[in-house]
């Protein structure tokens, strides 16, 4: 990989990082194609349960590298006007479903700024911790585009409400991570410096739980965003139990609980 770094500090736990410091982790176009592959090396690691997302260097993600507008680096061979942009934006944007899809929780690990693209990739993952430094930003109207990008305009009003939502997006106003904290984009802070430490304290408490626990938990928290009615989410949360009550876990847990000690997995549950 040329623009991305995946390590694992113990099997379970993945550390991605973008790694384009020198232009503040700019979304190019080689990085959304590698950050697809690399997702789903990822999702087909059964071992792996929890990744941690972050940057390398002082930032984060700065957004869309504004030196490749116009160049998609092969992504749109053969195509030509809208149909070539449509094809590319597509390829960036499709980022954030996958990243939705995989079977592991994503914890972005926010690390300095997290402006346009970047900010969705943060929104992205399913637990957001920042460093006090870090500041996040909508950016895209401040580049010439609609400020409903990536699926921004998704994603953070059903996290902070429809009116913080739109003022954040139509202003593109750079929010502080103390600020992003009390509205609920981020729910942890770290000292500078700290924040991968933090995600990766977070990612072994994770690893505590069942894996079919952690992945049937991330499933269902983002379907009930999508379903029309109480009835169905309970219906969806009923099926994940009774099959988390078949695998044994359960048992285990409650044998754990009495012998004072932490529970057994198996690799399978």
């Amino acid at each position: 990989m040329q623009t991305l770094t995946l390590d694992y500090p113990r099997p379970e736990v993945a550390v991605l990082r973008l790694s384009r410091p020198e232009s503040l982790n700019a979304l190019s176009w080689e990085l959304t194609r590698e950050l697809h592959e690399t997702l789903d090396e990822i999702d087909a690691n059964n071992r792996c349960r929890v990744v941690v997302l972050t940057g390398e260097g002082r930032a984060f993600c700065a957004g869309l590298d504004l030196k490749e507008q116009g160049n998609t680096g092969g992504l749109t061979d053969g195509a030509s006007g809208p149909r070539a942009g449509l094809i590319a934006q597509n390829k960036m944007a499709s980022l954030i479903p996958h990243m939705r899809r995989i079977q592991q929780p994503l914890i972005a690990a926010i690390n300095g700024p997290a402006y346009g693209g970047g900010f969705a990739l943060a929104l992205g993952c399913d637990i957001r911790i920042a460093a006090r430094s870090a500041r996040l930003c909508t950016q895209f109207i401040r580049v010439g585009v609609s400020g409903c990008d990536i699926g921004v305009s998704y994603m953070l009003p059903r996290l902070i409400g429809a009116s913080r939502a739109h003022d954040l997006i139509l202003s593109a106003r750079v929010v502080e991570a103390e600020e992003a904290e009390r509205y609920g984009i981020v729910t942890r802070l770290a000292e500078d410096g700290e924040v991968v430490d933090a995600a990766l304290t977070l990612a072994d408490e994770l690893c505590d739980f069942t894996p079919f626990g952690v992945f049937a938990t991330k499933q269902v928290m983002w379907a009930n965003l999508e379903v029309g009615s109480l009835e169905i989410g309970i219906q969806l949360e009923n099926r994940n139990q009774i099959m988390a009550g078949s695998s044994g876990e359960t048992q285990e847990a409650a044998a754990a609980f009495f012998e004072k000690r932490k529970p057994r997995w198996s690799d399978d549950a």
